[in-house]
C-alpha cells in the first residue's frame, strides 16, 4: 500500500482544482466552519433511513504518537508535497508533529457501490465512486441536501497537505475499505508532469483504477493510530492530516452550535467534539449550555424561537394558498378573520407560527402543493435578518429585506419546495441564486418562488404593523434623499467642478419657502431637524412629529413598518435635551412635545441613508408636513 499519483498524457488538458474556493465566502468564517457545514450535511444525507432515526457525528482533534506512523500513512506522498508550484501554501516540515482531525458519522450507510467503477454511470448509484473519483458530480438525488458534488473538498481544504484518508463500513454488505485522496495543483516531479490527483491504495497493474485497501491488519492499525471509535458500525471515518491552524475544538464546537442547532434541537443530530482530555456531546439537552458562548448577536433569542417552533401540538395560522400559477404576495393571503388576532399577538410580543402554501411548478406540469413555516416574535433585534433553514441547513447569506425589531425563522422542510430551493443554492449552501445552473429554466416562474420565500417575513410583518388611519390628502410635500456617504458626496462635487460653464446640470433647487411657516423641516446627515419657522410658534403649543420611510404607492404613514425603526430604540438617536421643547411621549414612529420657547429645535438621526424619509408635523393651530 502506498500513494499513487497520476501522470498527464500528452492529449490531456492541464487543470488546477478550484472547487475549494466555493467555500471561501464571507458567510463562512474559516475552514472549520466549512468543514462542519459540509461534513454534517453529507452525513445527514447518508442517514440509514431503514434502521436509524438520527445521525451521530464525532470530531476528534489528535496527534500521532510517533513519526513512523506518519511516514507509514504518507508513504510516497512527500515528494509531491515538496514539489514546486503544487498549490500548498502552508506546507509543514516533513518531521513536524502530525496533528489531525477525525470526522466520523454513525447511523449512516457508508460508501456503498462498486469499488472498481472507473467512470460515471448515471444509472448506477455509487457513493464510493462519487466520493473518491468524481469532481463536480454527485450521486445524490434531488431529494438530498447536497447537489454539486464538491462538498467533500472541505476535507483536503482543511489539510496543510490537501489530503484525506477515509475508512468506510457499508450497511449493505458490511465490508470495510480504506482509501486516501490528495488534491494538488499540476506539477513537475522528477521530470514527470503530474495531474492534481493522488490516491492511497493498491494498484494491481491492470486497467483498473487504484483500489482501496481491505486487509484487516492495515485497517485495524488505521483505527488504532488515529484513535477511531468505529468498530463494526456502518458509516464513514475521515482523517485529515496536518490540519490548518484554525481547525480547533473551540471553532468546531462554535460552528456546530451556530450552523446545526436546529436539527440538534429537533433530535435529528448528535455531535461529539473531542481532543485529548476533552469531550463535549452536543445534543438536544446539552446544547443549551453552549448558547452563551455562541459568537452571534441575538443567538439566544433565535434559539428560543426555534425551541418554541418545535413544541408538540404547536398551533399555527395558515395563510390562504398562493395563486396556483405564480406565487405573489398580497395582504389578502392573510384571512380577514385571522388578522386582528395575529396583530394583537404580534404587538404584545408573543410568538407567532404561520404556514404558507404554494404550488411548485416545473416545466410541463401543473404543479404540486408545498408549504413552509414562518416563526416570528418582536424583540430588540437591530439586524432584523430572518434566518432561513432548509432541511436542517442554515442558508446564511440570503439577500432579503430586513425586519428590524423582529426575530424570525423561515423553515423549509416539505420536499417540493425544499428541492426547488436546494436546486438554486450555491455550492457552499449560503445563498439562493436565481440564475444557478441547477435552477435556471427548470421551474415556471422560478425566481418568484425565491422572492416569495425570502420576502415572506417582511410582507407579513408589514401587514401586521400597518396602521388603519389615512393621511390628510391636502398635504404640501417636498422630496429629497438623505445624504450619501462623504466619499460619494465628494465624487459628485468633483463631477460638478469638472462641468464647463454654461452646461446644464441635473441638480434641482427646491422652493421650500413658498409661504411663511411656523416651523421648518430640514435634512441633516442621517436624519432631519424640526426648528422654528419665520412665523414663529409660540408657547403653549404642542407638536407631534410622525416619521416613516417613503413608499412608491400609498401613504407612507399607513405603511410604516415597526421593523424599519422605532424612535425610542437604537440606531435612532434624538438629541436631548431638545432646544425649546419638552418631550412628553416617544412611541414607535411618533414624537409628541410641548413647545416651551418660540425658538425651538428637534434633531433626530440614525435612519437608513439609502431610503427616503417622510416627516409630518402636526401643531395645535394646524399642520404642515414634508417628505425628505
Amino acid at each position: 500500500m502506498e500513494w499513487h499519483f497520476v501522470k498527464y498524457r500528452p492529449d490531456e488538458t492541464t487543470r488546477d482544482p478550484i472547487v475549494g474556493e466555493f467555500f471561501s465566502t464571507e458567510a463562512i468564517e474559516n475552514p472549520a466552519q466549512a468543514l462542519v457545514r459540509e461534513g454534517i450535511q453529507n452525513a445527514l444525507d447518508a442517514l440509514d433511513k431503514q434502521n436509524e432515526k438520527s445521525v451521530r457525528v464525532r470530531m476528534y482533534c489528535g496527534k500521532l504518537k510517533a513519526k513512523s506512523e506518519a511516514a507509514f500513512w504518507l508513504n510516497g506522498a512527500w515528494e509531491h508535497y515538496l514539489a514546486p508550484k503544487n498549490g500548498l501554501g502552508n506546507l509543514p516540515e516533513k518531521d513536524t508533529e502530525l496533528l489531525y482531525l477525525v470526522f466520523e458519522d454513525f447511523g449512516t450507510t457508508g460508501l456503498q457501490g462498486n469499488i472498481e467503477q472507473a467512470f460515471d454511470d448515471p444509472d448506477k448509484k455509487n457513493p464510493f465512486f462519487y466520493f473518491f473519483r468524481a469532481e463536480g458530480r454527485s450521486g445524490k438525488s434531488e431529494q438530498d441536501r447536497g447537489r454539486w458534488g464538491v462538498g467533500k473538498y472541505v476535507f483536503p481544504r482543511a489539510s496543510r497537505v490537501s489530503t484525506l484518508l477515509a475508512l468506510t463500513i457499508r450497511s449493505d454488505d458490511n465490508k470495510r475499505f480504506l482509501m486516501g485522496r490528495s488534491v494538488l495543483k499540476s506539477r513537475w516531479v522528477n521530470k514527470e508532469y503530474y495531474s492534481p490527483d493522488g490516491y492511497l491504495g493498491l494498484r494491481d497493474g491492470s486497467e483498473k483504477p487504484i483500489l482501496p485497501v481491505s486487509d484487516d491488519k492495515t485497517l485495524d492499525r488505521f483505527c488504532s493510530d488515529f484513535n477511531l471509535k468505529r468498530s463494526n458500525e456502518a458509516g464513514l471515518s475521515i482523517v485529515v492530516p496536518y490540519i490548518e491552524n484554525d481547525i480547533t475544538v473551540d471553532n468546531i464546537q462554535k460552528a456546530v452550535v451556530k450552523d446545526y442547532f436546529y436539527p440538534i434541537l429537533k433530535g435529528d443530530l448528535i455531535v461529539t467534539v473531542e481532543s485529548d482530555g476533552f469531550v463535549s456531546e452536543i445534543n438536544s439537552s446539552t446544547i443549551k449550555s453552549l448558547f452563551s458562548d455562541a459568537d452571534w448577536e441575538g443567538f439566544s433569542s433565535i434559539v428560543q424561537l426555534a425551541e418554541w417552533s418545535l413544541s408538540k401540538g404547536l398551533e399555527y395560522y395558515e395563510l390562504n394558498p398562493c395563486n396556483d400559477k405564480r406565487p405573489i404576495w398580497s395582504n389578502d393571503l392573510i384571512p380577514t378573520d385571522m388578522l386582528p388576532k395575529m396583530r394583537a399577538q404580534f404587538e404584545q410580543g408573543e410568538f407567532l407560527a404561520i404556514k404558507a402554501t404554494l404550488n411548485i411548478r416545473q416545466k410541463n406540469d401543473t404543479g404540486i402543493p408545498s408549504h413552509f413555516m414562518i416563526y416570528l416574535k418582536q424583540g430588540k433585534n437591530d439586524d432584523g435578518r430572518p434566518l432561513f433553514i432548509r432541511e436542517g441547513i442554515i442558508v446564511s447569506d440570503v439577500k432579503v429585506r430586513r425586519t428590524r425589531g423582529v426575530f424570525s425563522l423561515v423553515v423549509i422542510e416539505d420536499k417540493p419546495l425544499a428541492t426547488l430551493l436546494g436546486d438554486s443554492e450555491n455550492p457552499a449552501h449560503t445563498q439562493w441564486q436565481k440564475d444557478s445552473s441547477n435552477f435556471r429554466n427548470k421551474y415556471i416562474y422560478g425566481k418568484s418562488y425565491i422572492e416569495f420565500v425570502t420576502n415572506a417575513v417582511s410582507d407579513i410583518v408589514s401587514a401586521l404593523s400597518a396602521q388603519e388611519d389615512e393621511i390628510d390628502p391636502n398635504l404640501v410635500l417636498d422630496i429629497f434623499s438623505l445624504p450619501a456617504e462623504e466619499d460619494e458626496v465628494a465624487k459628485r462635487e468633483d463631477k460638478q467642478k469638472d462641468k464647463k460653464p454654461g452646461t446644464e446640470t441635473n441638480k434641482k433647487t427646491l422652493d421650500l419657502h413658498s409661504r411663511e411657516k411656523k416651523f421648518e423641516i430640514e435634512q441633516i446627515a442621517g436624519g432631519f431637524q424640526v426648528k422654528t419657522g419665520k412665523a414663529k410658534l409660540k408657547p403653549p403649543a404642542k407638536i407631534e412629529v410622525l416619521v416613516a420611510y417613503d413608499v412608491r404607492k400609498g401613504n407612507p404613514l399607513t405603511k410604516y413598518d415597526l421593523s424599519d425603526f422605532r424612535l425610542d430604540q437604537t440606531p435612532i438617536k434624538i438629541k436631548k435635551p431638545s432646544k425649546g421643547l419638552r418631550l412628553t411621549r416617544i412611541h414607535q414612529n411618533s414624537i409628541i412635545a410641548d413647545v416651551t420657547k418660540d425658538d425651538f429645535e428637534l434633531l433626530v438621526t440614525g435612519f437608513d441613508q439609502n431610503r427616503d424619509l417622510y416627516v409630518k408635523v402636526i401643531v395645535s393651530e394646524g399642520e404642515d408636513d414634508k417628505k425628505i
